[in-house]
């Protein structure tokens, strides 16, 4: 069995159904999901609410949700984040991040961040994968994910390898090493409740590309895939 700790950065906008999971509940339905003879335990560790970090050698791994904080806050629990995600890295326990915590992996670890003059990325996106590992099984040649982002990585990482973007968000996924990998998708969320999101956050985003990616999330999306590739990166030695 592997423990990995959930650290939760965001929560469900207020306006929104109460009845929709909240982050940590939505990556343990994605990963419960997913086939595999390997145990994952999921402890959810809210830290933007006050919450410690968890000890590093008392987990196998740690996964970091989305947020609709940016990292460029620089808040006290944002900065203690980025120091835990060194410390990790360091000792070379596996972390996954997605959306801010994508961008916070990238930030922590010498990575550059800023909110994009290109607007916001959403809806159903198409992106390109190369540079694949082992536990990117099955296979995929592109992925189509849910996005929900104005914050881009535009500077990598030293050491980092993407494997995944478009030209409108070139750095939509890395990896470093065996140990880190990083996206800007939202594997965990549904059609639902992205199409909600996306209604209470319409004026900002435009309704030219609101329009488009209330379209794009009328078919399947590859969220189901990259649970897979979770579990294999978590459970991979």
């Amino acid at each position: 069995m592997k423990r990995v700790a959930i650290l939760q950065t965001g929560v469900n906008n207020p306006k929104m159904s109460a009845s929709y999971p909240d982050y940590p509940s939505m990556f343990r339905s994605l990963i419960g999901h997913a086939q595999t003879t390997c145990i994952i335990e999921l402890i959810s560790f809210p830290i933007m609410e006050g919450s410690s970090l968890p000890e590093i050698n008392k987990f196998d791994g740690f996964l970091i949700t989305g947020s609709a904080s940016g990292v460029y806050e620089r808040t006290i629990w944002m900065m203690s984040l980025f120091e835990f995600i060194r410390e990790v890295h360091k000792k070379k326990k596996k972390i996954a991040g997605f959306c801010f915590g994508h961008q916070a992996i990238a930030v922590a670890l010498g990575g550059k961040v800023i909110k994009s003059d290109k607007g916001w990325g959403v809806g159903i996106r198409k992106h390109f994968v190369s540079n694949t590992k082992n536990w990117m099984k099955p296979e995929k040649k592109d992925l189509e994910l849910i996005y929900m982002h104005q914050d881009q990585v535009i500077k990598l990482p030293d050491s980092a390898v993407a494997f995944s973007g478009d030209e409108f968000c070139p750095f939509s996924a890395f990896y470093i090493g065996e140990h880190i990998l990083s996206m800007q998708g939202h594997p965990e969320f549904s059609a639902d409740f992205a199409q909600d999101l996306i209604a209470l956050r319409s004026h900002n985003i435009g309704q030219k590309k609101v329009n488009i990616a209330l379209e794009s999330l009328s078919k399947p999306h590859d969220g189901p895939i990259v649970g897979q590739w979770i579990v294999n990166f978590f459970c991979n030695t």
